[in-house]
């Protein structure tokens, strides 16, 4: 094994990636407006076929295509499956955006464009690092799987049918989800899980139609019915008050806590590319992080009602609705933690509320000890010269479970090419372009690890 000429081709060849990343990064391929699917499905088995993988499309039925190809290079070694998605959440809100979105550039030490955190850009290292392999040994030392989806982002409403079809083409010794990321020092990261997130709709009905905002003193407010049962949902200090929401989530091990406290995590970091002022729960860094992975949590992500338009309009609105996202800790399950919301808002009195489902993924995570964590862990050695931070789960949610609970493949969110300043799921998304070497070079040394 010539690890070190192989990192050296990673390196040597990471120009050209990083102008594949452009083409694939130029396909407006947002799941929640169902734009680009199908150009963008076909980018990604051509890329994988151009890469030694024998590669093809799987229809799921009302969803888009799923590309799935694998590089068999002898049976009786282990193989090594990768997960990625091609969608893209959407641009809102775009004037925020300093550069065009889908119009990806380089600049800064630092690759710009919507999807190059999450998760275009792990797919690219990823298959830079196969490449180096392949023109250093002629082959990668172990099998190799791909799987790449379009509906992550909006809850992968039809992967589990694929999964659940195909099992057999599944099947590994171990997997990686989309891709860990770097800390704001550039030291690694992995996540031997993820968090789950239970997306719901509250609605709120007052009346057939609006009224003039004159009758209010007698006129009911969706609006403000809404923010009276939200105030049920979650105190000042973030916790969620659904009374027995925590009864089935996994606690913390001292070997999980011993981990996190030995974390390179610096909150300031986060602050600051946030521009906020405040971050809930103090200052502390580890107690901050603890907060991030065991906490659960109650997000508003949007509210809607009455006039919003320029200028002004004294409207009492008949309809006001709140969209919510619950991330949810590994054991806990959505379809029983829809039903202890529906009971808590009856049991306050919110019974007219409607609660919408909307879409989930369940939670879940695995051992330190499982061979994918511990190749992981020594490839970051091999490139970084220290393990990489271990987090017991992600505190966002992914296809984990997918992998662990339906085919049986231990899997973990890592190596990445992303760091902790991406601004994934927000306007100028960006990578470090160290951090994409790095991510590609952790790579091709867990493949070489595994």
């Amino acid at each position: 094994m010539s690890l070190t000429d192989v990192l050296a081709k990673v390196e040597s060849n990471s120009e050209k990636a990083l102008e594949l990343l452009k083409e694939y990064c130029r396909f407006p391929s947002i799941s929640a407006h169902k734009r680009a699917q199908p150009e963008t499905a076909a980018l990604v088995r051509r890329i994988l076929g151009e890469n030694g993988f024998e590669a093809r499309e799987y229809p799921t039925e009302g969803g888009p295509n799923v590309v799935f190809g694998q590089l068999v290079v002898d049976e009786k070694k282990p193989t090594l499956l990768m997960y990625e998605h091609y969608d893209v959440q959407p641009t809102d809100p775009v004037n925020e955006w300093k550069r065009d979105p889908f119009d990806p550039v380089v600049e800064d030490g630092k690759f710009w464009a919507r999807g190059c955190g999450d998760t275009k850009g792990n797919l690219i290292a990823q298959l830079l690092a196969v490449q180096a392999w392949r023109e250093v040994e002629g082959a990668p030392p172990i099998n190799l799987k791909f799987v790449v989806e379009g509906e992550e982002e909006v809850g992968s409403p039809h992967f589990g049918s694929f999964v659940e079809a195909n099992k057999e083409i599944l099947k590994a010794d171990g997997a990686t989800i989309e891709g860990g990321d770097h800390l704001h020092d550039g030291r690694p990261k992995i996540e031997l899980g993820c968090k789950g997130t239970l997306y719901v709709e509250l609605v709120s009905r007052t009346a057939k139609v609006d009224q003039h905002s004159m009758y209010a003193p007698i006129a009911p407010n969706p609006g403000w019915r809404l923010i009276h049962a939200l105030n049920t949902l979650r105190d000042q200090r973030g916790r969620v008050t659904i009374p027995g929401w925590l009864e089935d989530a996994r606690r913390p091990t001292p070997r999980e806590i011993r981990y996190l406290k030995a974390s390179g995590f610096k909150a300031q970091a986060l602050k600051e590319f946030w521009g906020a002022t405040d971050l809930l729960g103090g200052d502390n860094d580890f107690e901050l992080l603890r907060r991030l992975v065991y906490w659960p949590t109650c997000t508003i992500c949007g509210f809607e009602s009455g006039y919003t338009g320029e200028g002004t309009k004294t409207v009492n609105p008949a309809v006001a609705k709140v969209k919510l996202d619950f991330r949810i800790l590994p054991n806990m399950r959505s379809d029983k933690q829809l039903v202890k919301l529906q009971d808590h808002l009856k049991a306050k009195g919110f019974s007219d509320i409607e609660v919408v489902y909307k879409d989930h993924l369940d939670p879940s995570a695995i051992s330190r000890n499982a061979r994918v964590v511990k190749a992981c862990l020594k490839g970051s050695v091999d490139v970084y010269g220290h393990e990489a931070d271990v987090w017991p789960w992600s505190p966002g949610a992914s296809a984990n479970g997918f992998f662990n609970e339906v085919v049986g493949v231990p899997s973990i969110s890592g190596p990445g090419v992303s760091y902790d300043g991406s601004n994934y799921h927000a306007p100028n998304e960006n990578i470090r372009l160290a951090d994409f070497v790095g991510g590609a070079k952790h790579m091709a040394a867990m493949i070489g690890r595994f």
